[in-house]
């Protein structure tokens, strides 16, 4: 009996093609737009670097800065699902009667003003266009939340993450328009390669973003990155390609003959009756093989007719039903059959597949 290969070119569903394409595009196309926010933000962290103290008189929404005397109230840990926020509480000394005097002001990390100060501890807040953007205590000095200098990291964490993902699923949707029809491999290395190294970018970029010390730093780290990035992606592809290499060999797969009943985890894909989805088993060696949704294979039999014939035996392939990658994984054989003009697979444990091959030749 043929054990190699066969079948012709499968061609992909469309959502296969359309989703990851316009999901991708999508993707690449809002991080353009967050990098485009990313010189807004820069502008305004040098505005409020070089912005001048107001002159007595301006009002605290000017474009300068104005430094107000506080008396700390209170400091507060708020845990949230994601971490701690850490809020400052101060009352300023000088304010005119009537006037909201006192702020619960979110701080940027604990370091180094919000865990030296207790309450009673005089602070300075500085002021610029309307809102507090810092808090002094002493020669420390700590941003708030309110402060310019962290309104690059959203745009720029978020623009590092979208633009390889989207490039990620840009990929793989050319992949599945030009290269799925011919797979043999359900690990093919290429393809592989480039999707670990676009996501491992991506996941490095966002963290570079979110914790980087500076825009220029974040951009660095992400560059860097790329050939640590492909070397793995590489290695990982690799293994992968082994072992799907290793899984797709059938040549030591021949009939073996079925001593008694069994009952055998097996499924059979094709547009045939005796194919249903839940039939996961195969009752071998009570007369004709029949599939059947019972492990115990005493009900529901759907045998298979004597007009199915074997052509060959091989591993996964992309395109074979989904549920055999979790059933099976590498660890399978593809049964190839016809039954007149239709296509019908048989797909089973590897250790199972010499006895499904021997209860079909038995019957012929």
């Amino acid at each position: 009996m043929d054990t190699t290969t066969s079948g012709g070119p499968r061609t992909p569903e469309r959502w296969r093609l359309l989703a990851p394409a316009c999901v991708g595009l999508l993707c690449v196309l809002a991080g353009a737009v967050l990098f485009a926010l990313v010189p807004g933000a820069v502008h305004d962290v040098d505005a409020y670097a070089a912005a001048p103290a107001c002159r007595a008189g301006q009002p605290r929404s000017a474009s300068c800065t104005t430094a107000v005397p506080a008396t700390v109230r209170a400091t507060e840990d708020v845990s949230t699902g994601r971490g701690v926020r850490y809020w400052l509480t101060a009352a300023e000394r000088d304010a005119a009667p009537g006037a909201d005097a006192v702020h619960r002001i979110h701080m940027i990390g604990s370091e180094p003003v919000y865990s030296a100060v207790r309450s009673g501890d005089e602070v300075t807040l500085v002021y610029w266009r309307g809102e507090i953007r810092t808090v002094r205590f002493g020669a420390a000095t700590q941003e708030t939340k309110a402060s310019p200098s962290e309104d690059w990291r959203f745009p720029v964490a978020f623009g590092l993450l979208l633009v390889p993902f989207g490039l990620v699923l840009l990929h793989a949707a050319w992949w599945y328009r030009y290269r799925y029809p011919s797979a043999t491999h359900m690990a093919p290395m290429r393809f592989m390669v480039w999707f670990l190294t676009f996501t491992l970018v991506a996941l490095v970029g966002f963290t570079g973003g979110m914790v980087g010390s500076g825009i220029g730093n974040a951009f660095t780290v992400t560059a860097c990155a790329v050939p640590p990035s492909f070397a793995l992606a590489a290695l990982c592809a690799w293994r992968l390609q082994r072992r799907a290499t290793r899984a797709a060999d059938t040549s030591d797969i021949v009939p073996v003959a079925v001593k008694g009943v069994r009952c055998v985890s097996a499924s059979v894909h094709g547009d045939v009756p005796y194919s249903a989805a839940g039939f996961g088993n195969l009752v071998l060696g009570d007369g004709p093989p029949a599939t059947t949704p019972d492990p115990t294979g005493r009900v529901a039999r759907r045998p298979l007719p004597a007009t199915l014939t074997v052509h060959g035996v091989r591993g996964l392939r992309p395109g074979d039903p989904h549920a055999w990658y979790t059933m099976y994984k590498y660890d399978a054989a593809v049964i190839e059959c016809r039954d007149g003009d239709r296509t019908v697979l048989i797909g089973a444990p590897r250790k199972e597949a010499g006895l499904i091959l021997g209860a079909l030749a038995r019957r012929e």
